[in-house]
């Protein structure tokens, strides 16, 4: 493994006996169904980024923070941060070219998650693609696309905005700007969903909404304001769609 940034979150080592796990509870940890439903992606993509595919040999687009645990994978928020990238970009790249990307990155910043990064990622992120790309329909994608790697004749909400990064490495994410008062950070709720003015995991306050049955009675049973029940539930049934379909 190579020297990571000193300003990004380290655990020791790959091995449970090495592994900070006090510390690692308290950055966030994610199965692979908490992962996926987060990112938006399959359970068996979301797997192949993370744990690559043993059988024809391809390696991992993502380099997890943590072993695996009782034979289960979970990821770090930096994992998580690099899930929803590499779900963005696999709308216009093969995972072949999002893993030469990464390697490509990985090694001239020398971090292990370059696409957590902001500036050294959108310094170089365009020129590596470029140099990575293996089609030229994958050229010609990049060139209708602006420096937040979105296309240009869409409007819409890069993913960067969505990231707040502290010394070039993301520190927290809102997951849904529909809901712009739920917030991931992974020193907060043991890194699930909240929301960021009350610190109350958005699944509690769905979870009051559902029982108590209505958005007003939930409310009150929270002690908070109504619109923070109206966005947890937003969130979350958000969540649960984009499962469904």
């Amino acid at each position: 493994m190579m020297n990571r940034s000193l300003s990004e979150p380290v655990f020791a080592s790959m091995s449970l006996q090495a592994t900070d796990w006090q510390r690692a509870i308290r950055r966030g940890i994610y199965t692979i169904p908490e992962a996926a439903r987060l990112v938006g992606a399959s359970q068996p993509k979301l797997r192949s980024w993370i744990e690559g595919n043993k059988g024809t040999l391809v390696a991992p687009i993502i380099q997890r923070q943590l072993p695996r645990v009782g034979g289960h994978t979970v990821l770090g928020f930096l994992d998580l941060i690099e899930s929803k990238f590499v779900q963005h970009f696999t709308k216009w790249f093969s995972p072949q070219t999002i893993r030469k990307v990464s390697i490509k990155l990985r090694e001239r910043h020398d971090v292990d998650h370059p696409f957590a990064m902001d500036k050294r990622f959108r310094t170089d992120g365009r020129v590596i693609f470029m140099e990575a790309a293996e089609t030229e329909e994958e050229l010609r994608v990049l060139n209708l696309m602006n420096d937040n790697f979105e296309m240009k004749q869409i409007i819409q909400q890069s993913l960067f905005d969505s990231i707040f990064y502290v010394n070039d490495i993301a520190r927290h994410w809102i997951p849904n700007p529909q809901t712009n008062r739920v917030l991931i950070d992974p020193t907060i709720c043991f890194g699930h969903p909240f929301i960021k003015d009350l610190m109350i995991p958005t699944r509690r306050l769905y979870d009051a909404y559902l029982v108590e049955g209505g958005v007003e009675e939930a409310a009150e049973e929270f002690e908070v304001d109504a619109g923070a029940i109206v966005q947890a539930v937003r969130f979350e049934r958000a969540l649960d769609e984009r499962i469904a379909h």
